[in-house]
């Protein structure tokens, strides 16, 4: 496999599971430095035991990227650790529930805390590291991030996942002059993941019948969830390199068919 990331330090925020995980993954096999970043330390103790294991290099971080000494704490064990900071997948996130007029501020504030000010967070420490030689910043936003009510996604994390695509227009924009570029995902199903089961989970405890929710789409085109490290962290891992030089500012999809419909 071409080592288009090789020796670049890329920091993965949710790394220890799901689309993080793969994304880890990927990019350590195309020769990247990661440090996997989690707020459950056991799972990015595991991601990145797994990638030394292989010949790799990486460092495991217990972080909540809705704290700011946390993130700001994680970008300086990056450049502690490995010198410099190329990339940065901000990718950590979690599902809400409930329509606007039964979600309270406690559950409002930790969806776009995650969601929105996480990703907000990784960016503001690490852009500083990024103005001098370049990076890549990239967000794991959602179809939310598009339509609404996909996947029966509650208002909260649909907010978020819209926010964030704004973000990443705003990086884009005012860092391509330091030759930093962000771009995000928009994933659909995940296979191996519970965020889906989460959510439906979170809805079930609501209020109002599931029966009177907007009825997401049933299917997607490509009969199948996507795979977290051969097509999410593929993806993730193209956005990091040169490869996407000329991409900045872009959502991509990566739903198997689902925004098309």
């Amino acid at each position: 496999m071409a080592q288009r990331l090789q020796d670049r330090v890329v920091v993965v925020t949710g790394g220890g599971s799901g689309i993080g995980r793969g994304a880890c993954l990927r990019a350590a096999q195309e020769g990247a430095r990661i440090v996997v970043a989690d707020i459950r330390s056991e799972l990015a103790e595991s991601v990145a035991q797994e990638i030394n294991s292989g010949g790799g290099a990486a460092v495991a971080v217990a972080c909540d990227v809705a704290v700011e000494d946390q993130v700001q704490g994680l970008v300086q064990t990056t450049l502690d650790e490995f010198g410099s900071l190329w990339g940065m997948v901000a990718n950590a996130g979690t599902a809400g529930s409930g329509w606007i007029h039964e979600t309270t501020m406690a559950d409002w504030q930790f969806v776009l805390g995650v969601n929105l000010t996480g990703p907000f967070l990784c960016a503001k420490y690490c852009l500083p590291h990024m103005m001098d030689k370049g990076g890549s910043f990239v967000v794991t936003s959602s179809i939310a991030g598009s339509v609404v009510g996909a996947g029966g996604a509650a208002a909260s994390y649909t907010v978020s996942k819209h926010g964030v695509l704004g973000l990443v227009k705003q990086i884009a924009v005012d860092y391509g002059q330091f030759g930093v570029r962000a771009n995000a995902i928009q994933p659909a199903a995940v296979q191996g993941t519970r965020l889906a089961v989460h959510a439906a989970e979170d809805q079930a405890k609501a209020t109002t019948p599931r029966a009177a929710l907007p009825r997401p789409k049933a299917w997607l085109p490509i009969h199948r969830a996507g795979k977290s490290k051969e097509e999410y962290g593929a993806t993730i891992a193209f956005l990091l390199s040169d490869d996407a030089g000329y991409i900045t500012g872009a959502s991509v999809p990566v739903d198997g068919g689902y925004l098309a419909t």
